[in-house]
C-alpha cells in the first residue's frame, strides 16, 4: 500500500516517523509498535487491508470541533489530542478490512503513565463513538473494578457535553446514570464488578479502565461477550502498572508484548505500552518520557513527577507507586522481603550439560543428597512440598517445588487472589486434586515417588494438623520430623536464607508460582531479633499465600548443620556462617 502525501503530513504519520528517527524519546515497546504499523502498511495488500484517512482524520478532529478543556490552565480552550493520542485514535479507525469496510482494529490495551489525558481522552472517544462511528444503536460502556472508578471517566464526558455548545446542539443528553444521544439511539454508561446487574448489555465499545486492579477477567469477558452480535466491535483497555506481576493484566501483556516482538501474530490488536526499559535508571528522570508521551505538553507535570520522586527518598514505601503509576514498572507488592530481581539472579540458564533444569536437579539430588519439607496448611487452602539438595562443590544449593489445590476451588482462588491458578494447574505448575478441600493422598504418592528419586535424607512437617500423615509415612519407614513455625526456630534457617538467595547460591527454574509467594512475604522481628516471614497486613485475606516459600524455608533448615552445643544460641547470631551437614 502507498502512502499519500496527505497521510505523510498528517500528525499520526509525523509522530511515527519522529520515533523511528529517534526525534522523540519513547521505550522500546513503542519502537516495536511503530514498526508494526509500518509492516502491517507494507503487508496491507495482501492481507486485504486499507488505511481510510478520512475515517482516521475525522475521530481526531472530532476533539478540537467539538470539546474544550474543563480544568486546569487550558480550561475553555480547545482539546487538541497530543500526538501520541492521534496516532493512536488514528489507528483504530483508519484500519479497515476490504471486504467488509468494518474495522480491523477491535482491541486496544494502552499502558500508560497517571495524568497523561487518559480519563480525558477516552471519554472524548466514547462521545465521538456515539456521534460518528456509524454504528446503528450505539452503546459506550466504561466497566472498572468498582462503579465509582468507571464513573470517572463516565462523569469527564459529562463535563465535556456542559462546557461544549457543540455537543448539547448535537443532542447528547447527560442523566443521571447514562448520557444519551437520541438521534442514534445512542448511549454512554458505566459499571463495575459491584454493579447490581451485568446482564442484557449489548456493547458496541467498552472501555476497561485499570486493568492492573482487576481481580479477574469477568468484566472484560463479560463486555466482550455481550459484544457478540456487533459487526464492528471495540474494546480497549487501558492501565498503569500495578504491584501484583501475576495478575490478569499483567498475564496479557506478557502475551500481547510477544506480538509486539513478531513471536506472534493478531492484526486486529493495537498494543501501546509506553513504559521504561529494563536497563533504564527509573531515578534518571530523562527516562520518564518514555512513560509520560504527554510531559512535553503539559509543562506542570514535570514537577509534579519530581515532587513525587522526591517522596520516595524520604519514604521508601512510597516507591512502589511512584513505579507503578508514573513509570508503569510492574513491581513486587510494597515491602517485600527479598526482591524479585534479587530472586531472578538464581533462575538456572545454565544446565550444566544436562537437558533441562529436572535432569540437573536429579543428578544433584543423586550426588549430594537432598532433603524435603511439607506445609499443609488448611485443607482448604493451598499445599506445598519442596524439596532443596545439599550444597554442591560450588556451594550451589537446587530448589524444586509442588503446590497442590483443591480443584473445587481453583476458580474462587483466583478471584481471590488475582493469580491465574486454572492455567497453573494446566501447564502443571500446580497439582489439583479433587474435591473441594486438599486430598492428600496425592501428596504422600508424590513423597514416596521422589523420596527415592531425589534421594531426600529426612522430610520435615510442621506440627500443626501434620499427624495423620506423619504417621503414615512412618508406617512405611519413611524419615521423617516435627519442625515448629515458631519464630526461634525459624529465624536463623530464614536470615541464611536470605543470604543465600543474595549471594546466588539458592538456584531454582524460575517457578513462578515460588516467585508469587516470595512476592508476598514480609517479615515479622521480635525484641530478640528473631525473624520469620508472614503474609503482611495486606494478604491476611489470602490475596498472596506464602506456604511453599516456609516449605521451603523449612527444607534448607535441614541441610543445615547443627552447631557443637555453647552458650549462645546459633538463633539469636545474624552472622553465624551456614555449616552443612554433608
Amino acid at each position: 500500500m502507498k502512502i499519500t502525501n496527505q497521510q505523510k503530513k498528517s500528525i499520526p504519520f509525523q509522530y511515527a516517523y519522529d520515533v523511528l528517527e529517534g526525534n522523540i524519546v519513547v521505550g522500546n515497546k513503542i519502537k516495536l509498535a511503530i514498526k508494526r504499523f509500518f509492516q502491517l502498511i507494507e503487508d496491507a495488500d495482501e492481507k486485504g487491508y486499507y488505511l481510510d484517512h478520512n475515517s482516521g482524520m475525522d475521530i481526531i478532529d472530532f476533539f478540537p470541533w467539538f470539546l474544550v478543556h474543563t480544568k486546569g490552565p487550558l480550561a475553555g480552550k480547545p482539546f487538541v489530542l497530543s500526538p501520541y493520542q492521534q496516532f493512536t485514535y488514528y489507528n483504530i479507525f483508519a484500519w479497515k478490512i476490504k471486504k467488509t469496510g468494518n474495522r480491523l482494529i477491535n482491541t486496544v490495551y494502552e499502558k500508560v503513565g497517571r495524568k497523561n489525558g487518559k480519563t480525558a481522552g477516552l471519554s472524548g472517544l466514547g462521545l465521538a463513538a456515539m456521534a460518528i462511528d456509524n454504528v446503528s444503536s450505539p452503546e459506550i460502556f466504561v466497566g472498572a473494578t468498582k462503579e465509582a472508578q468507571a464513573k470517572t471517566l463516565w462523569d469527564q464526558a459529562v463535563q465535556f457535553i456542559k462546557k461544549s455548545n457543540a455537543l448539547r446542539q448535537s443532542g447528547f443528553k447527560p442523566l443521571q446514570r447514562e448520557i444519551r444521544l437520541p438521534s442514534v439511539l445512542g448511549s454512554f454508561k458505566f459499571l463495575g464488578g459491584d454493579s447490581k446487574t451485568l446482564d442484557s448489555l449489548n456493547p458496541s465499545v467498552s472501555f476497561i479502565d485499570e486493568y492492573h486492579a482487576h481481580k479477574d477477567a469477568s468484566i472484560l469477558e463479560v463486555l466482550e461477550t455481550a459484544m457478540g452480535a456487533r459487526t464492528n466491535p471495540l474494546v480497549y483497555i487501558i492501565t498503569t502498572a500495578g504491584t501484583n506481576v501475576y495478575s490478569v493484566c499483567k498475564l496479557l501483556e506478557d502475551d500481547l508484548t510477544q506480538i509486539l516482538e513478531g513471536r506472534k501474530e493478531d492484526d486486529h490488536t493495537l498494543i501501546m505500552i509506553h513504559d521504561l526499559d529494563k536497563e533504564d535508571d527509573w531515578k534518571d528522570e530523562k527516562n520518564w518520557i518514555k512513560a509520560n508521551p504527554n510531559l512535553h505538553y503539559n509543562p506542570p507535570m514535570l514537577a509534579h513527577l519530581k515532587r513525587e520522586f522526591i517522596k520516595t527518598e524520604t519514604s521508601p514505601s512510597k516507591i512502589p507507586n511512584f513505579k507503578t503509576k508514573y513509570l508503569n514498572m510492574w513491581v513486587d507488592a510494597p515491602e517485600v522481603w527479598i526482591p524479585n530481581e534479587i530472586w531472578q539472579k538464581n533462575k538456572v540458564n545454565d544446565f550444566e550439560g544436562y537437558e533441562n533444569y529436572e535432569d540437573l536437579f536429579t543428578a544433584k539430588a543423586k550426588e549430594f543428597g537432598s532433603y524435603g519439607a511439607v506445609d499443609l496448611s488448611t485443607r482448604k487452602d493451598t499445599t506445598s512440598f519442596s524439596i532443596i539438595t545439599n550444597p554442591d562443590k560450588n556451594n550451589n544449593l537446587f530448589l524444586k517445588v509442588f503446590v497442590y489445590c483443591p480443584a473445587d476451588i481453583i476458580d474462587v482462588r483466583s478471584r481471590e487472589d488475582g493469580v491465574p491458578y486454572r492455567f497453573w494447574a494446566d501447564t502443571g505448575l500446580l497439582t489439583s486434586t479433587p474435591g473441594n478441600v486438599v486430598d492428600y493422598e496425592y501428596l504422600l504418592n508424590d513423597i514416596r515417588k521422589y523420596y527415592y528419586q531425589y534421594y531426600i535424607e529426612r522430610i520435615e512437617f510442621d506440627e500443626w494438623n501434620s499427624t495423620h500423615v506423619v504417621n503414615i509415612l512412618m508406617k512405611e519407614d519413611f524419615n521423617v520430623s516435627y519442625f515448629g513455625q515458631g519464630i526461634r526456630n525459624m529465624s536463623f534457617p530464614t536470615k541464611q536464607f536470605e543470604r543465600l538467595v543474595y549471594k546466588e547460591n539458592l538456584k531454582h527454574d524460575g517457578n513462578v508460582i515460588l516467585e508469587w509467594a516470595l512476592s508476598g512475604c514480609v517479615l515479622i522481628v521480635d525484641p530478640n531479633e528473631n525473624i520469620k516471614v508472614d503474609k503482611g497486613r495486606s494478604h491476611k485475606n489470602g490475596k498472596k499465600r506464602i506456604d511453599s516459600i516456609v516449605s521451603s524455608i523449612m527444607a534448607f533448615a535441614a541441610t543445615i548443620k547443627e552447631p557443637e552445643e555453647t552458650n549462645e544460641s546459633k538463633y539469636n547470631n545474624p552472622e553465624e556462617e551456614i555449616s552443612f551437614g554433608i
